[in-house]
């Protein structure tokens, strides 16, 4: 087994060997998982676990060693890559963070800036796409760290956590749409009517869908883009609404733009996640650390 392997097999036995629990922890399928064990069983000519009515029971007394090892090696490799990325004790390194473009775009361009500016030696490489793409990017550990939005779904116990800004989604309108008078829309005031979103690579989308659905509205999706100023730039002097944050018009503060509010708004939680482990490299813990504060 490799290190991740390893880490699969501990995860199965802290699910209480709940195959279908430890595939969804580790975001792999079940019949993946329940393959690796027989291979590994198979190859190694022993048996891992009990078995009863082909359900995984608890551990043998080889499984009992194996697993006690297996903490064991995986602390320890844990221990060596964070020794092997802060032999250098200087904030210099490389760091990815992963921000969807609207969230750079507006809150996130000052803190980014100031951290290029004040620690030149850390090489921020920014990877922007939805949050939604970049929750599967962090899984994959593809990312250090990832902007997101909630609810993610993202398990606790695998996932540190902390938030950063709270808003909300209201309707962008050109100043002569008829919505532009009201002080707020009910979602059903949006049933058939021209819409212009956030494609499905954004958790927006996903919030809105979900909307249209317990409202048993019939969306009119005309534009379905990545770029939010490109959704706003598309309501001018026409029928179309576009939904984002309350907080794009201070970003975005055109007189022939309104904004009306929902009267049951949706949340628009930003936070910032990663992979829980016992130690961080030291540019990824400093970068995590100035990025709250500039927050709280």
């Amino acid at each position: 087994m490799d290190i991740k392997q390893l880490e699969y097999f501990i995860t199965i036995v802290d699910s209480n060997f709940n195959l279908s629990e430890a595939a969804n922890r580790i975001h792999i399928s079940q019949s993946a998982l329940s393959q690796m064990i027989k291979n590994f069983e198979k190859n190694e000519n022993t048996a891992l676990f009990k078995r009863k009515h082909r359900r995984l029971e608890g551990l043998t007394l080889a499984g009992k060693s194996f697993y006690k090892h297996a903490q064991i090696i995986t602390k320890q490799y844990e221990s060596m890559m964070f020794e092997i990325r802060n032999l250098d004790a200087e904030l210099k390194g490389e760091l990815r963070i992963g921000i969807p473009p609207f969230i750079i775009s507006t809150i996130f361009s000052q803190i980014i800036s100031l951290l290029k500016r004040q620690y030149p030696d850390i090489n921020i490489i920014i990877l922007e796409f939805g949050a939604h793409q970049l929750k599967q990017m962090l899984l994959a550990k593809e990312v250090d760290i990832a902007i997101l939005l909630k609810p993610h779904e993202l398990d606790l116990q695998l996932i540190e956590e902390i938030h950063l800004l709270e808003n909300e989604l209201c309707a962008f309108v050109h100043d002569g749409h008829e919505f532009a008078s009201k002080e707020r829309l009910d979602w059903l005031d949006l049933n058939q009517a021209p819409l212009a979103i956030f494609d499905h690579t954004y958790m927006i989308h996903h919030q809105l869908m979900a909307a249209f659905k317990k409202q048993n509205i019939e969306p009119n999706i005309l534009i379905q883009s990545n770029y939010w100023d490109f959704l706003l730039r598309s309501i001018v002097e026409t029928d179309i609404i576009t939904i984002l944050p309350t907080v794009t018009f201070d970003f975005f503060p055109a007189r022939y733009i309104k904004t009306v509010p929902f009267n049951e708004p949706i949340k628009w939680e930003v936070v910032m996640c990663r992979n829980r482990k016992e130690t961080h490299a030291n540019v990824a813990e400093f970068t995590f650390n100035k990025i709250k504060e500039h927050f709280a």
